[in-house]
Parts: structure tokens; sequence; C-alpha cells
């Protein structure tokens, strides 16, 4: 694998990739909810809900009032009597014994209540937190955005697999000039996923029987035809989300199946090791030239590079590798170099920056969705954890 590249950038700082799980789907109340994939969340300490009264004990009972008369009592062994043979023969007693009942019954419906309470708001927030925010159908991508997933687009969180994808396409589709957008097409984050996990697939000891062909098939066959309807051949710039080791990163294979193909990769957190963005462009490589031959029949005679351009900004925290990820792309594909094997980053785009990007995609998605209003609320809960604003409750 040619690597072409004058690569000279140190991190900033060491630290561990934002970290991001793929989250189960939660079953609240018999009712299933899909929270989104890599932990999206929302902070339920922001949301208010009514504590009422519900679950509050009874400050004092008749059977409190009985130990209280006890204890003022001097002649502890007289009082004993005295209750006994009082609770034997004054009918009051019987009043007193069910009051006690009622205690007990109370306390117990009590408790039920504050468990109920307690599921309540669990589910309200459930019910909250999955509720979609908008559907978008793109040509090769249908995108529903929920509340988890908008909530990811607070400062120090890390953007979920949903906003990378639905701001991928967004800017194909509704940022880029006309004449530009019918040349991108944009694979969804799923797609490097399955691919990465045929790194190693045909490596065992029990698949070396198989023909070439055959190895070839057992490991790319079905994630081809995946991809068949995106109709890969018919464009100049194939954007991949790449998501290794919870940290993103983004490969951009330009001019695929031509002799200008190159593969340039983007990544935030650059080390002096590049083997691992080396291996990552030849797995592409290769389901490229079995694409192509499954296809076409024929074999792509030309190599296909990769290129890490120099003087790429740098992440100085964990968790902002999917914000510079989408402004890599935004500016790359709005602006693309003309020579990219001897492509400076930031003598091709000196102004870049980040800042400010959050906001911008908050507005991008509240620019879409038919009833903007209703979510202004949510996004004044947002910035004001970020700002320390005042802000409304929801």
């Amino acid at each position: 694998m040619e690597v072409s590249t004058s690569y000279h950038c140190q991190p900033t700082v060491s630290f561990k990739y934002g970290s991001f799980q793929e989250s189960d789907d939660v079953s609240m109340m018999d009712e299933e909810m899909y929270y989104g994939s890599y932990n999206s969340h929302c902070d339920s300490s922001g949301f208010m809900y009514d504590n009422g009264s519900i679950g509050e004990e009874e400050e004092a009972s008749s059977n409190d009032d009985g130990e209280e008369m006890c204890s003022e009592t001097t002649d502890s062994d007289m009082t004993e009597s005295l209750i006994d043979d009082d609770f034997n023969e004054d009918p009051e007693n019987e009043i007193d014994e069910d009051e006690n009942e009622n205690d007990n019954e109370d306390e117990w419906t009590n408790q039920k209540r504050n468990a109920t309470a307690d599921s309540s708001k669990q589910n309200t927030l459930a019910h909250f937190a999955s509720k979609e925010m908008l559907r978008l159908r793109f040509p090769f991508q249908s995108i529903a955005i929920r509340i988890s997933d908008f909530c990811a687009l607070q400062e120090n969180d890390v953007l979920n697999d949903t906003m990378i994808d639905f701001y991928l396409n967004h800017i194909v589709q509704h940022v880029l000039p006309d004449n530009i957008d019918k040349k991108v097409n944009v694979l969804p984050s799923v797609f490097w996923h399955n691919l990465s996990l045929r790194q190693h697939a045909v490596d065992s000891e029990d698949m070396k029987h198989l023909t070439e062909d055959e190895r070839m098939d057992l490991k790319f066959k079905d994630l081809h035809e995946f991809v068949e309807d995106f109709d890969l051949q018919d464009f100049e710039y194939i954007v991949i989300p790449v998501n290794e080791w919870e940290h993103w990163s983004l490969a951009v294979i330009c001019h695929p199946f031509t002799s200008r193909a190159r593969t340039v990769i983007f990544d935030s957190q650059l080390t002096a090791d590049l083997n691992n963005l080396q291996n990552m462009a030849g797995l592409l490589e290769e389901f490229l030239n079995y694409s192509w031959g499954k296809r076409t029949g024929k074999k792509i005679s030309h190599s296909l590079p990769c290129v890490v351009p120099i003087e790429l900004p740098q992440q100085t925290n964990n968790f902002d590798c999917g914000v510079f990820i989408l402004e890599f792309a935004e500016r790359f594909l709005m602006s693309p170099p003309k020579d990219l094997d001897t492509f400076d980053f930031t003598r091709q785009y000196p102004d870049f920056k980040i800042s400010g990007k959050r906001a911008e995609m908050q507005r991008a998605i509240l620019a879409l969705s038919p009833e903007p209003a209703q979510w202004r609320p949510l996004v004044e809960f947002l910035n004001g954890i970020n700002t320390a604003a005042p802000h409304r409750s929801l």
C-alpha cells in the first residue's frame, strides 16, 4: 500500500479516545423504545417532574400515640397490665386495632405509590428521549433523529452515528452547490463497521482449502449486495465515516475506478504510526476491487494510494473527533485540492475552525423540522447546561 504524505503533525495532547457504546433497545412498561446508537443521552437532572406528596408517610398514627403514652408511664408493669385489661374490655380498642391495620395498609399503599411514581418518571424520560424530532429521506439513506440523538450535540459529548450520518448527507444535499452534489456519495457509518469485521474473516485454517474467488465471496459478497444500489462507479467522491476504537475518522475515495484514484484519510488524532490508516485504506481498496469485479467482470488495473494531508488540525480533547470529521468533509467537498499528493490542509483551508459547529448542526435540524418552535426549549436546555444561561424547563 502506497502512502502519500509528508505528515509531521504531532498530537497536541495524549488521551484516550472518546467513548460511546451501542445501546440496547430498552423496554419500559411493556413498550419497546429505541434510544439510538453509541450512547447518545439526555441528562435527567435537567428534566422537571411533579414531586407532589405521593409516597409521603403519615407523620403520626394511633399506634405511635399508644407508644408515646406507654413511655410517659413510670410503672411499666402496671401500665402493661392496664393496657392488656383495657384492650380486652374497652370496645374502643377495637377501633384502635382497625386504625393500626389501616395505617399498615396506608404505608404499603404509599410504598406502592412511591414505586409507581419512580417508574412513571423513568417512563416519561424514556418516552421523551425516544421521541422523533425529524425524519429525512436522502437519496440512499433514511435517517430518523430522536431527542436522544440531538442531545449528543451538547458540548463535551461525542457525536453518535445518527448525527454523523445526518450531517454528512446534509452537506451533500443542502450545502454543496448543485453542480457538485451530484458527484458525491455518502455511505452510512454502519458500512465501515461491517467491513472492518471482515478484515480477518478468511484467515483461519479452515478457509485455506477455498479458492481465491470463494474466499473473496465469503468475505465481501453480502456487503457488496448491501451497497449495490449506491452505484459507487457513478461518483467522483465516496465519503465513508469510520469508527475505530471508539474514535471517528473519515475516508474519502476520490475519483474511484480511475487512474487518478486516491483514498484521503482525515483523522484529528494522528500519531507517528500511520499503519492503522494504511490498513484502513488497504481494506477499502480490496473491497472496491471486489465490487468492481462483480459489476464488470474485470479487475482494476491501477492501485489506490492512501493520502494523509499534512498539517491536519488536531483535537485537544477526547470528545470532538466527530465534529472535526464533519468540518473536514465540508471544507474538502466544497473546495477539493487540485493535487492530492501534495495536499497541505492548513494551506488549503487557512480559516479552518470547529467552534460553533454544534450550534450550526442544531440550527440545521431545526430548519428542516416541520415544527421547529416546539424544540426551542430543548435547545435552550442544552445550551443552558453549557453556558449556565437561563433557560426554560422542559
